[in-house]
């Protein structure tokens, strides 16, 4: 019986034990999420809007011809990153983005049965209706490389050839990319629709910079919740019936908020990471 009741009170013991021990590291637990909390509220800091730096992250996605590169196609229904944007777009964006030099400008005759030109290795470029001849700008790649670079923080993968408009393509020939009038072309017709972004707030974090907007695509008084589909904002677009501005404190209430992540490269600059809306 004495042998028992010592059994009885050693398993009381542990008991009593496993209980301290697993309050001990809730505890634990607990301290060190505050003090993850605590230092991620300290490396936060809050950036001008108005500065240049936020002033050029945020427009590192626009051109001045929104038909261009799929547009502003970080406004999206999910988050998008990196690998969610098409290799030529990329391309297309960097080519929009860099201060391009002409190394050479070309001249070459078109077939007359076609009104096409053929330079070396197949590069086809469709010749001007009045001159019958192609004009072919040589721009050395690694300016576009550069810039690739600083918008994604990434070397270029995929390099051989991209649109750049709805008229205009470029091939990659040695060191050189071949930029002339596409063989084929396209037309939009249509109403353009009037774009808002406005910077919320801007942080920086870490190694990262972090900007918040509010975004609206309005065409023909109605209002869409992203760039990249059609998905309609119906309380925006039934505020905008007696509306005759639309301003920060409209979009803030019925325009789409995104966040947009850059994080810093080896040499100081930011590449972006990813945009996501926030709801």
């Amino acid at each position: 019986m004495k042998k028992m009741n010592k059994v009885k009170g050693s398993s009381k013991f542990g008991d009593i034990f496993q209980d301290k021990l697993l309050v001990i590291l809730i505890v634990i637990l607990i301290v060190m999420g505050i003090i993850i909390i605590v230092m991620s509220l300290v490396n936060r800091n809050n950036l001008d809007i108005n500065s240049d730096k936020v002033k050029e992250l945020h427009n590192y996605f626009t051109t001045k011809d929104l038909g261009n590169c799929d547009g502003l196609f970080t406004y999206g229904e999910k988050e998008i990153t990196y690998a969610d944007v098409d290799s030529e777009n990329r391309l297309c964006l960097a080519y929009q983005k860099s201060d391009l030099k002409v190394e050479e400008e070309l001249s070459i005759d078109a077939k007359k049965k076609t009104n096409l030109c053929t330079y070396e290795d197949g590069l086809v470029f469709r010749a001007d209706e009045e001159t019958n001849k192609c004009t072919v700008s040589k721009i050395k790649k690694e300016i576009i490389n550069n810039t690739y670079k600083k918008l994604y923080g990434k070397d270029v993968e995929n390099n051989e050839k991209f649109k750049v408009d709805n008229f205009t393509i470029c091939y990659l020939k040695g060191d050189y990319y071949y930029c002339g009038l596409s063989e084929t072309f396209t037309y939009t017709l249509g109403n353009e629709a009037v774009i808002y972004r406005i910077v919320n707030k801007a942080e920086e974090r870490g190694s990262e910079v972090v900007i918040y907007d509010y975004f609206a695509k309005i065409n023909d008084k109605t209002c869409f919740k992203t760039y990249t589909t059609t998905t309609v904002n119906e309380n925006c677009t039934e505020e905008l019936k007696d509306i005759k501005e639309v301003n920060y404190k409209f979009l803030e209430k019925f325009g789409t908020k995104y966040k947009h992540v850059f994080k810093k490269a080896n040499d100081g600059t930011y590449y972006w990471v990813s945009s996501t809306p926030v709801k």
